[in-house]
């Protein structure tokens, strides 16, 4: 069962991380196609910047559950590796629990955010006037999933 778990959630980081680099692939055409429009016209796409930002907020976002699972986060090892390989593991476990706490605490706060920009129907203050509720959605998405990634990580953690 525990097997399963872990590698259902290490497949569900893999489809947010191709669902994150869809969204860069997404900036660049937006970026792109914006650039050979003023060259060629002297206009712009109004929005090129503000939907950049929301879909680079998106790559962040749904990339961090797949970073945690290929340990492509930034760690600092001095301290870890001098430690014995029984301890390394007990800290190990800390620090991913510790981390899921704090991620749990993260994806309440931006659920609510988001849930308070739908109730008031919040708006950008731009041409396109986003509902913002509609971009601040990857923040609580991504938090879940890497609280999800956090789980596996504990329990691969228990398992060696």
């Amino acid at each position: 069962m525990t097997e399963k778990l872990i590698k259902w959630i290490d497949r569900l980081s893999d489809i947010f991380a191709y669902l994150s680099a869809f969204l860069l692939i997404i900036i660049i055409i937006l970026i792109v196609s914006n650039i050979t429009l003023m060259s060629l016209t002297g206009k712009s796409i109004m929005i090129t910047d503000e939907y950049s930002a929301y879909m680079f907020a998106g790559f962040v976002m749904f990339g961090l559950a797949y970073t945690l699972k290929n340990n492509g986060h930034i760690r600092i090892n001095v301290l870890t590796s001098r430690m014995p390989p029984k301890v390394l593991k007990l800290f190990r476990y800390f620090a991913d629990v510790v981390a899921l706490a704090l991620t749990v605490y993260i994806f309440y706060y931006s659920a609510y955010m988001v849930y308070q920009a739908y109730v008031y129907q919040m708006r950008s203050d731009t041409v396109a006037q986003t509902l913002l509720w509609i971009p601040q959605l990857v923040m609580p998405i991504g938090f879940f999933v890497l609280a999800l990634q956090l789980v596996a990580e504990i329990l691969k953690e228990s398992v060696r």
